[in-house]
């Protein structure tokens, strides 16, 4: 079975020499059998004299799942959109963009710059000339493209907004999701960001990193203080598995590259789980919910299968200054790997009471 897929002149002409290393990474990636030949120009009736990619399969799945592959590599439209400032753009661009030629060969992800459009009379009062950068590839490979975006980038990578603004845009809403742009890259999001799995292949690694996911927005505001949850859809139950989960408080959005782990604490940043306590396994269903109150004390609270009621794991009087500004951060270490946000209010109750003395002073 073969199949052809139509590129532009600048994508065959990128896939062939600029961006050479990608046509390696779809023949290496590819399932069994699958087989890829990059052709210049080719003159027939589908093609109209047009570069094309043409792959050859036994089968008609190997044949669908090699698309995907290409038109995530192709396709501006599906990719992840990222802000960097003006003065980063010229870094990139720099001795015929070969840092950026550098950052796509590491990241294994495709870096599509766009401009700003250009001011004129009749768009100067506006606020979205802004420099994007299109991420095209796997979940994982984004990832890294952001991490090393953001450790060469002099300014802040933030998420693409519709409008320029300088306050960070979690700023402007409360929790809604967990955010695309600060995750580790061995975290994938499921379509509507709402829920966060962590790679099975891991499990067999000594050390679990780069799984940190941050919330997008702050934590809901009620009478006990800002709150919010998520349940745990999947836990590991192999053997030797090392770590635990962290749940982090930030009282200020993160900005990228996150810690590869929460051990290494960001600044305005309480953590719990800090790997100094063995702890029970928490069954799949279970729902945990993280509470600051209007005094500053971070609280965990369980929700088991079944049950309406919530009991209180931690009680910590951390003195966190801004209750009303909180932001969450989790680490899909240890057994836990893969956990759904629920948005407070819609899909969980609010614990009305605390019953637990103080753990730690």
């Amino acid at each position: 079975t073969a199949a052809s897929v139509r590129l532009a002149p600048e994508q065959g002409r990128g896939m062939a020499y600029a961006w050479h290393w990608a046509l390696d990474r779809l023949i290496a990636d590819a399932p069994k059998g699958v087989h890829f030949q990059l052709v210049d120009m080719v003159k027939n009736s589908e093609v109209n004299g047009q570069p094309c990619l043409i792959i050859t399969s036994k089968t008609q799945v190997g044949i669908e799942k090699a698309k995907e592959m290409v038109n995530t590599l192709l396709r501006k439209e599906i990719g992840l959109g990222v802000y960097i400032h003006a003065h980063d753009v010229f870094t990139l661009r720099q001795s015929g963009c070969k840092l950026l030629a550098e950052l796509e060969k590491k990241s294994a992800c495709r870096l599509v710059v766009e401009d700003a459009p250009r001011v004129t009379v009749d768009t100067i009062y506006r606020s979205d000339r802004q420099h994007n950068v299109r991420l095209l590839g796997t979940q994982e490979q984004q990832g890294r493209a952001l991490e090393l975006l953001a450790e060469t980038c002099q300014y802040p990578v933030r998420a693409e907004e519709t409008l320029i603004s300088v306050v960070h845009a979690s700023r402007a809403a409360s929790l809604r999701a967990f955010d695309q742009v600060a995750r580790g890259h061995n975290i994938d999001l499921s379509p509507d960001c709402l829920v966060a799995k962590r790679k099975e292949e891991l499990d067999v690694l000594p050390i679990i990193d780069h799984c940190v996911v941050a919330g997008l927005g702050a934590l809901p505001m009620f009478k006990q203080g800002s709150f919010g949850s998520f349940r745990v859809r999947k836990v590991c139950t192999k053997r030797g598995v090392r770590g635990g989960m962290r749940i982090g408080i930030s009282t200020v959005p993160v900005e990228l590259p996150l810690p590869d782990t929460l051990l290494k604490r960001p600044e305005l940043c309480w953590v719990l789980g800090n790997g100094l306590v063995r702890g029970h396994v928490v069954p799949e269903g279970t729902v945990l919910g993280v509470m600051v109150t209007a005094k500053g004390a971070l609280m965990v609270f369980a929700q088991l299968v079944g049950e309406t009621g919530w009991h209180c794991l931690v009680n910590w009087e951390a003195e966190i200054p801004t209750p009303e500004s909180c932001y969450l951060l989790l680490e899909l270490a240890g057994r836990l790997q893969e956990a759904e946000l629920l948005l407070p209010g819609k899909t969980t109750s609010v614990p009305q009471t605390f019953g637990r003395p103080v753990d730690y002073p």
